[in-house]
């Protein structure tokens, strides 16, 4: 009977003041495949998740993955114009350059495996785990289960600054386990312009079936990149805006962008490429802005052994996988893959206590633009330096966000 591997993503991003290529983007065309993916499940749900911390994950199942088993992880992946092994210099570049000083951002990026004491694996995977993904390995009883499962999550918890506590249950380990590989991903960012507490108010969300819900709102009017693009419909409803507010360093930005009040979202996503976003990137301009921008809270957790096969990635689920690059023998396949992302938008990165009252926003012609995210949104997460996108999403359902657990009625 072949042997398991099991594989757990986890990523967290968390904005604390709210302000802020994969080469030439080496995971944008799968960070944007993995989207409209997820949109097809998820038709009206929110979506959050690391394209990055998924890329270093499977970046380290290819290492030791052969075959048809490696082809479609490059095809999906993209790497397959690339040179041998160029992606994993890639990724491991790309890894160390974000890594920035406290002062400006904290980036954190580990890899750890756990293998099944006495457990063979191949030295030369493992000194490739270590060059490209400066992965750490240990030792565990995988016949312990519900100790297993704590110990992992005391890592993961451990590298996500405790947002993340659960992610693995004892019921993801049984006797043919063999490894866990597993991919963390932090990031807190300050914003370069801070919002301010006081201008945080109650606010409604027009959600796209016309239903309401009032939302905590921060406010700002600052100079950011900003622009209005057409969907090529020739309607006034075809202007969309695209807004990249950074965060202090100039490295990092989030990328928001949001359709008109009348225009749901739905109707703007299918336009979504690689092409696309790099178009908003290179065209958006310096500008004075007003912007509204809903303060949220996010955790999503995605079967990732759905969405991989669904994109093409589904021999390692099977037992005709070929990781023999791994262990020097065709008895592994993947049993599970598990990305859990989480994401924290405020003012200040603290529960501070706002103004209690409601505003309404006039929607006439003004000289300053304004960005106003009372519907649903796109938004992603993106190194504006080298392009590559680290979270990406989109808010549809803001009751299901759970605004910071404020005290509502007070603000």
């Amino acid at each position: 009977m072949a042997s398991l591997l099991g594989f757990l993503i986890v990523s967290i991003v968390k904005y604390v003041m709210v302000d802020a290529g994969i080469r030439d983007g080496i995971t944008a065309d799968f960070s944007v495949k993995m989207y409209h993916y997820l949109r097809s499940l998820e038709k009206d749900g929110n979506i959050f998740y690391s394209p990055f911390s998924i890329a270093n994950a499977l970046g380290m199942v290819e290492l030791g993955a052969g075959s048809t088993t490696l082809e479609q992880i490059q095809h999906v992946m993209g790497y397959h114009y690339l040179q041998k092994g160029m992606e994993f210099d890639l990724l491991r570049d790309l890894s160390q350059s974000m890594k920035a000083d406290s002062q400006q951002y904290v980036m954190k990026l580990v890899n750890s495996l756990f293998v099944e004491k006495g457990f063979q694996l191949s030295d030369q995977f493992l000194q490739m785990l270590k060059k490209y993904f400066g992965a750490s390995v240990e030792s565990i009883d995988f016949s312990q289960p519900s100790f297993v499962a704590d110990h992992i999550n005391e890592w993961v918890q451990n590298q996500t600054n405790n947002k993340i506590p659960n992610l693995l249950s004892p019921k993801d380990l049984d006797a043919l386990t063999r490894l866990v590989l597993v991919n963390a991903i932090y990031f807190k960012g300050n914003w370069k312009s801070e919002f301010r507490g006081e201008n945080t108010h109650t606010f409604q969300f027009t959600k796209d079936d016309e239903s309401e819900i009032q939302i905590a709102m921060m406010y700002q009017q600052g100079d950011f990149n900003y622009g209005e693009f057409s969907d090529g419909s020739n309607e006034a409803g075809g202007v969309y805006q695209v807004l990249e507010m950074p965060y202090i360093g100039d490295e990092m930005s989030m990328m928001i962008v949001l359709p008109r009040q009348e225009v749901q979202l739905a109707t703007l996503e299918p336009l979504i490429k690689t092409q696309l976003i790099n178009e908003w990137a290179s065209s958006v301009k310096k500008q004075k802005v007003e912007v509204y921008l809903p303060r949220f809270k996010m955790t999503q957790n995605i079967d990732l052994k759905e969405a991989l096969a669904g994109l093409g990635i589904s021999e390692m689920f099977g037992v005709e996988a070929d990781l023999s690059a791994m262990t020097e023998k065709k008895d592994l396949h993947i049993s599970k893959a598990i990305h859990t992302s989480f994401i924290e938008v405020t003012e200040e990165g603290s529960e501070a206590a706002a103004a209690s009252e409601m505003i309404a926003v006039s929607r006439m012609m003004v000289l300053t633009p304004q960005i106003i995210a009372d519907h649903p949104f796109f938004f992603l997460i993106r190194n504006q330096r080298t392009g590559t996108i680290l979270f990406m999403g989109r808010v549809m359902h803001p009751e299901n966000i759970h605004p910071n657990e404020h005290d509502f009625e007070a603000l």
